[in-house]
């Protein structure tokens, strides 16, 4: 976030105010994304849930086949927009698939946490970084480098553990001050069905 100075916040009252507003308005932001998250989540895995029964009754619903996604994507698109297309449904569907119980996910993760999860194949592996993201609060960037430089399957191979912890730990800290992440922003603003400008700033570490 860039914070613009000026001549008046040289007075420390004021700049004593600055700040207490500033953080004011972060905490109000944070809550409502992480509203937001939750939200977009649960009807995330609600829709998957709806689809794959609708696909396991498909005996009796034969017409649809292969299309329904796409014909979903129409109907849905018109009304509520691009985060709702054929490509985000896809993922909806197996988002459900790959984690069949609401009650186990982790509420401190965003729907594009979950998207990056989906990328792991193994269960096992899936798991862990859902849980350990949470416990460490990893950002959606910070959990994709997690996945790309194999951390789970380093930790399992090491007989040094602690110290892939570490390394894991170091490259993250180096990430804090890295941009926001583009693609979480987007989607949020998909789901919410408002346009998406470069000017929208989504907290990271969530």
């Amino acid at each position: 976030m860039t914070i613009v100075k000026t001549d008046n916040t040289q007075d420390p009252q004021l700049a004593s105010l600055v700040s207490n507003l500033g953080d004011l308005i972060r905490q109000a932001r944070l809550k409502v994304l992480r509203a937001v998250d939750t939200a977009q989540v649960q009807t995330c895995w609600q829709i998957g849930r709806h689809i794959v029964e609708f696909e396991q009754e498909g005996a009796r619903r034969a017409g649809y086949g292969k299309q329904l996604l796409a014909t979903l994507a129409k109907i849905l698109t018109a009304e509520f927009g691009k985060g709702f297309d054929a490509s985000n449904l896809r993922y909806m569907r197996q988002f459900y698939q790959a984690f069949p119980i609401c009650d186990a996910l982790r509420h401190e993760l965003s729907w594009t946490h979950y998207r990056r999860l989906l990328r792991v194949d193994n269960d096992h592996a899936r798991h862990w970084y859902m849980n350990e993201s949470a416990l460490q609060n990893w950002s959606s960037r910070a959990l994709e480098r997690q996945i790309n430089t194999l951390y789970y399957e380093r930790l399992l191979a090491s007989r040094d553990r602690s110290a892939v912890r570490e390394e894991a730990a170091t490259n993250i800290r180096r990430m804090a001050t890295s941009p926001t992440d583009p693609t979480r922003s987007s989607e949020v603003l998909e789901f919410l069905g408002l346009p998406d400008t470069a000017s929208v700033d989504c907290p990271q570490a969530l």
